[in-house]
C-alpha cells in the first residue's frame, strides 16, 4: 500500500501491527531513522501517537491503545539480554559470576536477578 504522507502510513502500520519499534518503521517505509523520528513527533504534538522506551528501543503506539497489552515479552527479554551485555554479562557465565559483574556495574539490576532468583 503506498501512501503520499508518510505519517498516514505509520498510522495504519500502527492501527495494523500495534506497537512498532522506530526503527522497524523506518525500515518498511524505506525512510531514515531521523525522518521517521520527525513524523512520529509531528504526530506526538497532535497528540494521536506515543513513544514508549524498552531498553534502547523506542516503540511508538497509538495513543488510545493499550500497549502494554501489545508489546511482546520476547522483544523485552531481548533488551534485558542487551542491556546485560553492555554490563559485561555472557552467556556462558555462571550466575555467581554474572551477579559479581553485576553488583560493580549495575547493583540495582544484581538485586533484581536475586530477588528473581531466590532459594527457599
Amino acid at each position: 500500500m503506498e501512501y503520499r504522507d508518510p505519517r498516514d502510513a505509520i498510522l495504519e502500520i500502527l492501527r495494523r501491527e500495534g506497537p512498532v519499534p522506530l526503527y522497524k518503521l523506518a525500515k518498511e517505509l524505506g525512510l531514515s531513522y531521523g525522518a521517521v523520528q520527525w513524523y512520529v513527533f509531528s504526530l506526538e504534538r497532535e497528540g494521536l501517537v506515543e513513544t514508549i522506551k524498552v531498553g534502547k528501543r523506542r516503540y511508538v503506539t497509538l495513543k488510545t491503545s493499550d500497549w502494554m497489552e501489545n508489546i511482546k515479552v520476547g522483544d523485552v527479554l531481548e533488551e534485558l539480554l542487551l542491556t546485560l551485555a553492555a554490563f559485561g554479562v555472557k552467556p556462558v557465565m555462571s550466575l555467581g559470576e554474572a551477579l559479581a559483574v553485576l553488583n560493580r556495574k549495575a547493583p540495582h539490576i544484581a538485586e533484581l536477578l536475586k530477588k528473581i532468583i531466590q532459594k527457599d
